[in-house]
């Protein structure tokens, strides 16, 4: 565990050591450990737990045993999506794919009761046609699982990204003050959406 130089946000890097896990992972399931592979990353973040009120679990894009230990240490569950037809039939088939695993995982004793799944449009080019009516598309099959408000594809967080900073660490003074404002206005929206998520799984109104 790293500390930043945010009061209370510390970091977890993923490294190359996390590829240890995927190859440790089967030689305990060959030894017939008596923790379920599943389990793993639910007690090691358990270890910690009563240091943080958040923990956000970054995943990539593939079913290995880190995705879906974390999947099961998960309390909610936020989805992006690029609003395109590829990215968008893409993410189904993932989906798709991994709740075939995790039912397997639910049968051997996982537990998977989330408070939230939402789905998070990223990148979005509101003057796109094609982008728009797939995000209509995406709201018609998920409704409200689909967060009512999007990240927008913006210049300012790929620049900021590229001095290795958040938009909330970069000087609005380096960027068109417009683009600046659109940018974090968008994320501004997201994540306040997703606090709400969040105090309302808690039972709490602020």
């Amino acid at each position: 565990i790293k500390p930043t130089y945010f009061t209370g946000l510390d970091l977890v890097p993923g490294n190359l050591e996390l590829m240890e896990y995927e190859h440790d992972t089967p030689r305990a399931l060959a030894e017939r450990s008596t923790e379920p592979f599943f389990g793993r990353v639910a007690s090691a973040l358990g270890s910690v737990e009563d240091r943080y009120d958040v923990m956000v679990l970054d995943c990539p894009p593939q079913l290995g045993f880190l995705t879906l230990g974390a999947l099961c240490a998960s309390t909610g569950l936020l989805i992006t999506a690029h609003p395109q037809m590829l990215d968008v039939m893409s993410m189904c088939q993932f989906l798709l794919m991994t709740s075939d695993l995790l039912g397997v995982v639910q049968d051997a004793g996982g537990d998977l009761d989330y408070d939230f799944i939402r789905y998070v449009v990223t990148r979005y080019e509101p003057s796109d046609g094609p982008q728009a009516q797939m995000v209509g598309f995406m709201r018609s099959l998920f409704r409200e699982r689909v967060l009512t408000n999007t990240m927008l594809k913006s210049t300012a967080i790929s620049d900021a990204g590229l001095s290795k900073q958040s938009l909330y660490e970069v000087g609005r003074e380096n960027f068109a003050k417009t683009t600046y404002d659109r940018a974090i206005e968008s994320l501004d929206a997201v994540n306040g959406e997703i606090e709400s998520l969040m105090k309302q799984a808690w039972g709490r109104a602020t």
